[in-house]
């Protein structure tokens, strides 16, 4: 047994010198020597369960080798086992460890930060204390706590713990937790470190790439020198398998300053390599270049330059998007212009070219721009209240600057009362939402009414005059609604409501027609001028679908009973015409004289 152990031990060590990391079995005869293990651990436990020494070392292989062959439950149940049976045994600091790895590799990570803790209590005396720490760090991101993670990774890498390839690791897990906290800094030293060279070509480009990356994040006066490594990068020859993506970030970092080379960079890239996703990429990063400049022909031809490059990938499917957004915004322009000559209302095609700016043009600032134009020549208060809202909305949602966002909406919630932008205003800034548009100030009062009406309702017949009192009353309310609040759907409601009171409680039929005929003429396109016109008629309407589905149904009624009919009185024939039952013979009951029967006769 411990001779296959060792064995398996040399080819994975072997293995893991050539390929650095957690895998799987490589070889047959590796898998082949751990399961010899595991049978032979199997029948000493079986044969000798009174040889605590063999027994416990034992159990202990068992279940490396099941970690080693990434069977993780089973691992756990073995060192479960050790923990249990054989506390005092020698390796148990590594069965501890090892049980806390296999708790995350088997995806419970709840019990796995649990095992972990109990180790690292022990302080840094348990010899495992490093290791564990690196794991926490796992633990702690994949919980959602990256300043856990950094402080924990921060911990070991201060030391001289582990192998450099394992450091190296650890630290660009260290860097990426930076940068997603967006310490660019910080992440920019990580990457930069020299234990990472150690790592794949593909690995070092990525840190030195997003080392550059960090450069361009910290603020405007480094994205010249950010395009410069990536220019470095480009020219190197150890990453030459990714000239062409450093040439096009280099690019685009000198379009995003303004600087015109980029469209060279980016031009010959595309051309180097036609329908590809660079060049996808490329003819975007030029058409996003000249749509900023408000050249938007240009960026056209660009963006249908990067599509056909790439149809499926992400650049291209954008680049289609903002080709067909571009091409709107300029017959909506053209729109405005002649209904700008003709004194025509444009003011819902500037609505449009907002919008467009915002949600398919990703110019926020654009949008803000014609919102600003607008709302200084608005008169209409329903148009003003939009723009106002739209303009606080982006600030918001859009830039995240709360500070511009929040004078808008105080501004929607003073100038602009009763309307529901308003009321989203208060809503959007966290306040407790109080104001009353006038549907909602329609509805309390046609609410009223109908109080009014169920209390009428009730009164007693016999109290005839305080009946009539009490349906005048809540026709009067009614009326409040349909004459205060005359352009809301509840005013409309109000109107049919009355005329129905009148037609079936108080029985002037007469003013109900009228009231629904109103209706029917004038808001025939509402629900209510519907069941109006349906009132007048008499009866619902009915669709020729519907017709023709009432009359197939009647027609499998008629014939289903027609069935029924002749079958029944062809089974009452036969009955007729069967001769009688001959009379059936009952036997004499005979009644036993004893405690088992219902009575006890003497």
């Amino acid at each position: 047994m411990g001779e296959a152990y060792e064995e398996a031990g040399v080819l994975r060590e072997a293995r893991l010198d050539s390929i650095p990391g957690d895998s799987i079995l490589g070889s047959g005869t590796e898998k082949g020597l751990y399961d010899r293990v595991l049978e032979k651990g199997s029948r000493i436990v079986e044969r000798f369960p009174k040889n605590e020494r063999q027994v416990s070392k034992s159990v202990f292989m068992m279940a490396e080798s099941f970690r080693h062959k990434s069977e993780w439950r089973k691992a756990i149940e073995k060192y479960d086992e050790l923990e249990r049976y054989f506390p005092q045994y020698d390796s148990m600091p590594k069965a501890e460890y090892e049980r806390a790895f296999c708790l995350y590799k088997n995806g419970d990570y709840a019990l796995a930060r649990f095992s972990a803790e109990r180790i690292l209590e022990s302080g840094e005396k348990h010899e495992y204390y490093l290791p564990t720490m690196e794991l926490m760090s796992i633990l702690q991101e994949r919980e959602g706590l990256p300043s856990d993670a950094i402080a924990s990774l921060e911990a070991v890498l201060a030391t001289d713990f582990g192998t450099p390839w394992t450091r190296a690791k650890a630290r660009m897990r260290l860097a990426g937790l930076y940068y997603e906290q967006k310490n660019y800094e910080k992440a920019r030293e990580h990457y930069l470190n020299k234990e990472i060279f150690i790592l794949s070509v593909l690995e070092r480009y990525k840190a030195q790439s997003t080392a550059a990356e960090c450069l361009f994040m910290a603020g405007e006066e480094n994205k010249l020198a950010a395009a410069k490594e990536f220019k470095a990068l480009a020219d190197s020859a150890v990453f030459k398998d990714s000239k062409n993506l450093s040439l096009i970030r280099q690019g685009e970092i000198l379009l995003n300053i303004g600087n015109e080379s980029g469209v060279g960079i980016l031009r010959d890239v595309a051309y180097s390599r036609p329908r590809s996703e660079i060049a996808a990429r490329a003819f975007f990063g030029i058409g996003d270049f000249r749509q900023k400049k408000h050249n938007y022909p240009t960026a056209i031809l660009l963006y249908d330059s990067s599509y056909q490059s790439k149809p499926a990938s992400s650049w291209g499917m954008e680049s289609y998007s903002r080709k067909v957004a571009l091409s709107k915004l300029l017959a909506l322009k053209d729109t405005v212009e002649v209904r700008q000559k003709e004194k025509k209302p444009f003011f819902p095609q500037e609505f449009q070219i907002a919008e467009l700016f915002l949600l398919k043009l990703s110019e926020t600032d654009s949008a803000l721009a014609l919102l600003a134009k607008m709302d200084s020549t608005l008169e209409d208060p329903v148009l003003k209240a939009r723009a106002t809202y739209t303009r606080a909305f982006i600030y918001d949602e859009f830039k995240q600057d709360t500070s511009k966002a929040y004078p808008f909406y105080r501004k929607l919630i003073e100038n602009f009362p009763q309307t529901n932008y308003a009321k989203q205003a208060q809503a959007n800034m966290g306040l407790q939402v109080n104001i009353k548009t006038i549907d909602d100030l329609a509805n309390d009062l046609f609410l009223k009414a109908e109080e009014a009406w169920l209390s009428a309702q009730k009164i007693p017949v016999e109290n005839i005059e305080e009946i009539d009192a009490a349906y005048q009353k809540a026709i009067a309310m009614y009326d409040s609604v349909i004459t205060d609040f005359r352009e809301t759907q509840t005013a409309l409601q109000a109107m049919y409501v009355k005329a129905y009171i009148l037609a079936e409680e108080i029985g002037e039929s007469d003013s109900a027609q009228v009231i629904w005929g109103k209706l029917s003429r004038e808001h025939n396109k509402t629900p209510w001028g519907r069941a109006a016109r349906e009132r007048l008629s008499g009866k619902f309407s009915v669709s020729p679908d519907e017709m023709a589905r009432l009359r197939s149904r009647v027609e499998q009624v008629e014939i289903s009973t027609k069935e029924q009919s002749e079958k029944f009185w062809e089974e009452m024939e036969k009955k007729q015409n069967e001769p009688p039952p001959p009379p059936k013979v009952v036997d004499d009951e005979i009644l036993q004289n004893d405690y088992n029967t219902l009575y006890d006769f003497k």
